[in-house]
């Protein structure tokens, strides 16, 4: 049986979907809370997914094992007929995982 990997040790607003643990690193697959995101521009909400991807980045250390997350993005439609903007990638918060960072937050 797999050890629960106990979901108050990630940044705020994620949820464990997957993880692997090696005797140096510890792999976790994560994604985001939220059903929906504000759109960057508009700020119009939308629940409408166009896709998804894969975005990388590195958390504090638990336990003396390095810690990579590998977080699920969405991108959404736009819905609001005065935007510009059609399609949007979900944002996190800055204090978690800036836009572009490889590192959370708390590893910076």
């Amino acid at each position: 049986m797999r050890p629960r990997f106990r979901s108050s040790l990630l940044p705020a607003g994620f949820i464990v979907d997957h993880h692997d643990m090696d005797a140096d690193r510890i792999g976790l697959v994560v994604r985001s809370r939220a059903a929906e995101m504000p759109c960057p521009d508009c700020r119009v909400p939308s629940r409408r997914i166009q896709s998804r991807y894969r975005r990388r980045a590195a958390d504090l250390p638990l336990g003396g094992r390095r810690v990579e997350l590998q977080v699920f993005v969405r991108r959404f439609w736009c819905d609001a007929a005065a935007c510009g903007r059609k399609i949007f990638a979900e944002r996190f918060p800055d204090g978690v995982l800036p836009a572009f960072a490889r590192r959370t937050a708390r590893l910076e």
